[in-house]
């Protein structure tokens, strides 16, 4: 088995009309996480071998989660708004570790709007998915609404609407922090998301399933693709993946 996959590491997924990139990790990816294991016995690998998988295996079997925050990731991910307030919600879910310790295992930092004036930037939608008939929360994946160009002219009057009042406020005098207060959840926003590995692929497993929203699930996807090379044992681990 290759145990060293990170040469295949990619650094930036678009997702619909935005993007994640890995910008910058600390850890030497499965390795951090057996020497943060090791270390109780005063040993430290500097190569992978079986063991060190089995290890990895045990360790995520029986919830020890503590090596799993040794390896941290940073990204930047440019975004609907939409998405970012569902991405919020990890803050709760992630930022604590299932752990026996309680360690803020996320940081997380965005664009201000009281610092810079939005951009008229917003995410496009081109396909208008059908209410779920049982789901209250979810849509039909599969299913357009019947007038789905009606339905399009309607989304984007309404942003350019939104957009033209905020750009109306700012321009006679109204301060940022009261004029964005005009703009849909639908704009663009940028965000860095630092997050150790435990947090990260928690995320991964609560967002990428069928019962998540299609946009944040896009996202959750690209983000394991980012990431399942750099540690792709502990990954697949975590995850509860088979990996021969």
């Amino acid at each position: 088995m290759d145990h060293n996959s990170q040469s295949n590491l990619r650094k930036r997924v678009d997702v619909d009309d935005g993007y994640v990139e890995l910008v910058d990790y600390m850890g030497s990816g499965d390795l951090a996480v057996v020497n943060a294991a090791r270390v109780s016995f005063g040993k430290r690998k500097t190569e992978m071998d079986d063991g060190d998988v089995k290890l990895i295996r045990y360790l995520a079997q029986h919830k020890h989660m503590s090596p799993f925050r040794h390896l941290q990731l940073t990204f930047v991910i440019h975004t609907s708004e939409v998405v970012c307030r569902q991405l919020y919600k990890h803050q709760v879910g992630c930022a604590f570790s299932s752990g026996e310790f309680r360690e803020v295992a996320t940081v997380w930092n965005e664009i201000s709007g009281r610092y810079v004036e939005f951009p008229n930037e917003f995410h496009q939608i081109s396909k208008f998915r059908k209410q779920h008939k049982s789901n209250k929360q979810a849509s039909l994946p599969d299913t357009l609404v019947d007038d789905n160009q009606k339905a399009r002219e309607v989304y984007d009057s309404a942003i350019h609407n939104a957009y033209k009042a905020y750009e109306n406020l700012l321009a006679l005098g109204v301060c940022k922090e009261q004029a964005r207060f005009v703009l849909p959840v639908g704009f663009m926003n940028t965000l860095t998301w630092t997050v150790s590995l435990e947090a990260v692929v928690n995320f991964i497993k609560l967002r990428d399933h069928d019962g998540a929203q299609l946009e944040i699930r896009k996202l959750a996807q690209a983000i394991h693709d980012l990431v399942k090379p750099l540690a792709p044992v502990s990954v697949a681990a975590l995850l509860g993946d088979v990996v021969a």
